[in-house]
């Protein structure tokens, strides 16, 4: 998740009423490390916000680890059992679905996690660089593709969301001289493409954002 895109989720959840949103669920969380120090800026936007105003929630993944409150496969009657348990108001599923073969089981299982009234807020990269984890279906889809995953929702808001280019990011955490050598051993290790197709595609693909933005798109979906 990009600053930005951090950002104006929790621009949306600020507007939101705290009954309308807590209990919530973070599905795909990864850990406490990755949210507070990895990307902090995932913990300054959203989830400090969240608890500074009461609102409980809890955190989903496949990985045990530190801060990961509920740990398992969501296709697993166990995990669903326990996220059923939880009763969320609102399910967070930020850059998911493009990582995933089959989609409509997916948003089943979202549809499946909460009751009628209840808040779905979806992120899925619109113009992105390839990003395996392990996979990239390059899923890119627009605020009316991704809606109609989910028949059983309406939708309360949904736009595209730009954000800053690769040569922005580069600037910023390497400076111009940095971005310089970056950019030269970068292009020493075109010809490599018997690394395969895999490694050097995750490896410049990201050139063609050097001066076009990276896009998030974004739908906020309310079940019924």
């Amino acid at each position: 998740m990009r600053p930005s895109e951090a950002k104006a989720i929790g621009d949306i959840l600020a507007r939101m009423d705290r009954n309308e949103i807590s209990p919530f669920l973070n599905l795909g969380s990864s850990t406490a490390a990755f949210r507070s120090t990895q990307k902090p800026h995932i913990d300054r936007y959203i989830f400090r916000p969240l608890a500074e105003r009461g609102i409980q929630g809890r955190h989903a993944d496949i990985k045990a680890d530190e801060g990961v409150d509920i740990v398992g496969d969501i296709y697993d009657p166990a995990t669903m059992k326990r996220i059923h348990e939880v009763a969320p108001k609102l399910v967070l599923c930020c850059n998911m679905f493009e990582h995933v073969t089959d989609r409509e089981a997916l948003a089943r299982r979202l549809d499946e996690m909460l009751a009628p009234g209840g808040h779905l807020l979806v992120t899925v990269p619109y113009s992105y660089p390839i990003h395996y984890d392990p996979i990239d279906t390059y899923f890119r889809p627009s605020p009316d593709e991704l809606t109609a995953l989910f028949p059983n929702f309406t939708t309360v808001e949904a736009g595209i969301w730009p954000d800053t280019t690769y040569l922005h990011d580069l600037l910023a955490e390497r400076g111009p001289g940095g971005t310089l050598k970056h950019m030269a051993r970068s292009a020493a290790k075109l010809p490599m493409i018997w690394r395969g197709m895999h490694w050097w595609k995750g490896h410049f693909h990201r050139y063609l954002w050097l001066f076009r933005p990276y896009k998030v798109t974004a739908v906020l979906l309310r079940k019924g």
